[in-house]
């Protein structure tokens, strides 16, 4: 199965993603669901839960933090149940680094909670923020059943190292294929530790099953060509070994 490992399917327009989630268990293709609130994890869950090509995730994204819809209470009560937790993070753009110690603190109890249970998938925001992402991972990880994935990753080759060590996977865009610097990391990023995402519908946008297939193998294509090896039997092997399907 080819996975999209960051979706914002909940965001997409309302005929896009009725159409997608019709026709998705005839398909190849897996989604993971990220979220932005803990109140939109439940509608999701609602949703989504009758599609087994969908996993959705318990989200609290670092830009909504301060906007009133971030329920970090309603977060720790359904945090123990969820296996998959994302987006979360940190975003120190210019919009919203007038919050930084309160997405730090955010943050921080978070990524408490996930190693106190374990068994959790994590999908990590680290805007501008990477050197902080990985101090706080470093000093927190320690329960070996987490997997944690940098969506977006736009840190230096350095501090992707660093994460490298730490075990941590990279989901890979259409966006990072683009530029420089996204593909001298996508070079270094070992095969084993690459999945794909769409981060749809910020990076890019489709409307139906065909096209977002269209998307990944385009990208599987591209990090193969980046590579200089045919990365999809690795990429879905990648996938397989993190999600449930």
């Amino acid at each position: 199965m080819i996975y999209d490992s960051h979706c914002h399917l909940d965001l997409m327009d309302n005929n896009n993603m009725t159409s997608i989630i019709q026709s998705l268990e005839k398909e190849t293709l897996g989604i993971l669901s990220v979220g932005t609130t803990p109140r939109a994890y439940l509608k999701e869950v609602k949703m989504f839960s009758a599609i087994k090509n969908v996993h959705v995730a318990l989200g609290l994204h670092p830009q909504l933090i301060g906007s009133g819809y971030d329920d970090l209470e309603l977060f720790k009560l359904l945090v123990q149940q969820c296996h998959y937790i994302g987006e979360v993070g940190l975003d120190f753009s210019k919009k919203y680094i007038i919050n930084k110690n309160k997405q730090i603190e955010v943050f921080h109890k978070i990524l408490l909670y996930c190693e106190k249970y374990g068994n959790k998938i994590i999908s990590i925001h680290s805007l501008k923020a990477d050197t902080t992402v990985l101090k706080i991972l470093s000093q927190l990880k320690r329960n070996n059943n987490n997997t944690y994935i940098l969506h977006w990753f736009t840190g230096s080759i350095f501090q992707m190292q660093i994460a490298i060590d730490m075990g941590c996977f990279f989901s890979i865009n259409p966006k990072m294929l683009k530029t420089k610097s996204g593909i001298s990391l996508i070079q270094k990023i070992p095969p084993n530790k690459i999945l794909l995402e769409t981060d749809a519908p910020f990076s890019v946008k489709f409307q139906n099953t065909k096209q977002l297939g269209d998307i990944l193998q385009n990208m599987i294509n591209n990090i193969s060509i980046i590579k200089g090896i045919d990365m999809k039997n690795q990429l879905i092997k990648n996938a397989k070994t993190i999600y449930i399907y």
